[in-house]
């Protein structure tokens, strides 16, 4: 009987992420009505409006150098390439395979989605953490960018309006997510794919 393949994320990893997401996907909803104009926009992201008559949010997306598409919502990012797709939800952060051919597009509702499921497979986990990565490495340049283009004040503004103080100061935000993908990028070196096939000699 093959070993038991370990977790996608360490549980302190997981939280850790899910905690700054929830921060920072609350603060793209505030970019979206920023006083200076959408600033998903104005970074160069495509949006997809929900329909009035539908529940849900809007859509954002851009493609990402090397390929793949990012797509974002108020409830969660799903990475797209090729014919691999991963889905991060809000809450949990837990990495979720998708099935892109029972993605029903446009989507509003993470319904929208089609089955979830938690990667199995060595090369699926494998796929989840690059995945984290990859989200965690954007989200790192964008916050960079949105402090370079307004300065803290906007974002102090953002994490102020929350009903929830956030644990990390607006200017710590973009180093909180570079410190996330170094993370999650260790894993494949620390023996979290101890389980890969060997070549043999």
């Amino acid at each position: 009987m093959a070993p038991a393949l370990p977790a996608v994320l360490p549980l302190a990893l997981q939280r850790d992420a899910e905690r700054l997401f929830d921060i920072t996907l609350w603060c793209l909803g505030k970019d979206v009505t920023c006083p200076e104009g959408n600033l998903l926009l104005r970074r160069g992201l495509s949006r997809t409006r929900r329909p009035e008559d539908q529940k849900g949010c809007s859509a954002y997306g851009c493609v990402l150098p090397g390929g793949a598409s990012l797509t974002m919502w108020g409830f969660g990012m799903l990475l797209q390439e090729e014919a691999e797709a991963l889905f991060l939800a809000r809450d949990g952060f837990s990495p979720r395979w998708v099935e892109p051919a029972c993605v029903r597009w446009p989507v509003f509702l993470a319904e929208g989605l089609g089955p979830l499921r938690t990667p199995l497979r060595f090369e699926e986990q494998r796929a989840a953490r690059r995945a984290v990565v990859t989200v965690a490495e954007w989200l790192a340049l964008y916050e960079e960018w949105v402090l370079a283009e307004l300065g803290v004040d906007w974002r102090r503004e953002c994490l102020e309006s929350r009903r929830k103080a956030s644990p990390v100061r607006a200017e710590e935000l973009p180093g909180a997510w570079w410190r996330i993908a170094t993370r999650a990028r260790a894993l494949e070196f620390a023996g979290m794919d101890s389980s890969a096939p060997h070549a043999g000699a």
